[in-house]
């Protein structure tokens, strides 16, 4: 027997009753999620099992579907700068900043199909996003505090691939280097939407009315566009 559970972040989730499951597995097919449960497993447990896995689940999901394609066609932009990944006569990979291009030269045989080639890639553009973030994002998250007069303790960089950001009950903020890889006005929303939640800690009525405040009564509209915006790497 299936059924489907439709999910915000993670779209539908077909469910399969296993006679012989102990407890509820997930497995992603090309047609998405499919959760596998036990027996006697009610929607209540299923959704806790489901918000617990959800950050590995969401990072899954983003590193199946939103690749990008890193070759001599990359036409990938960051919120700093643009990569030109290219061919030339040398025996290792270069990474080299200049402005706000990073070029990446490759050594002629390069396969760009290659696991190993694609990860080294990524990690090397991560290090200079993640520079990048720490440069920026703590400072435009401290002058968008102040222009909305909201007080938070501090902020700290992380690699989080399944969320954005997140605000503690301390009014400590994490936000995710791949922010950087968003827009100016989106990468804002996320700030402005963890600032909020220095007022408070759920999503709220309450939350939505503040946050559509802080952003011109844009907010439904910037989330909408978030979450159809795929980049992860």
């Amino acid at each position: 027997m299936k059924s489907i559970y439709s999910d915000s972040e993670l779209g539908n989730i077909t469910i399969r009753l296993n006679s012989r499951a102990k407890k509820v597995i997930f497995k992603l097919t090309p047609e998405g999620l499919l959760a596998t449960i036990p027996p006697g497993c009610t929607q209540k447990y299923f959704e806790e099992v489901l918000n617990l896995l959800r950050p590995k689940l969401l990072d899954f999901v983003t590193k199946k579907n939103t690749k990008t394609t890193l070759d001599e066609s990359c036409s990938l932009k960051t919120h700093t700068f643009s990569i030109r990944i290219f061919r030339m006569e040398r025996e290792n990979f270069y990474f080299s900043r200049k402005a706000e291009t990073l070029h990446i030269a490759c050594p002629m045989n390069t396969d760009f199909e290659r696991e190993e080639v694609r990860n080294l890639l990524v990690k090397g553009i991560e290090r200079f996003l993640k520079a990048d973030a720490k440069a920026y994002l703590p400072q435009r998250i401290r002058m968008l505090a102040e222009r909305h007069k909201l007080n938070f303790n501090d902020v700290k960089i992380n690699s989080s691939r399944g969320r954005w950001g997140s605000c503690s009950t301390h009014r400590s903020i994490n936000l995710s280097f791949y922010l950087m890889l968003l827009p100016s006005h989106l990468i804002d929303y996320v700030l402005l939407h963890e600032l909020t939640h220095t007022l408070e800690m759920n999503h709220s009525d309450r939350f939505w009315r503040k946050l559509d405040e802080f952003t011109g009564g844009q907010s439904l509209a910037l989330r909408h566009e978030l979450k159809a915006f795929k980049t992860h790497i």
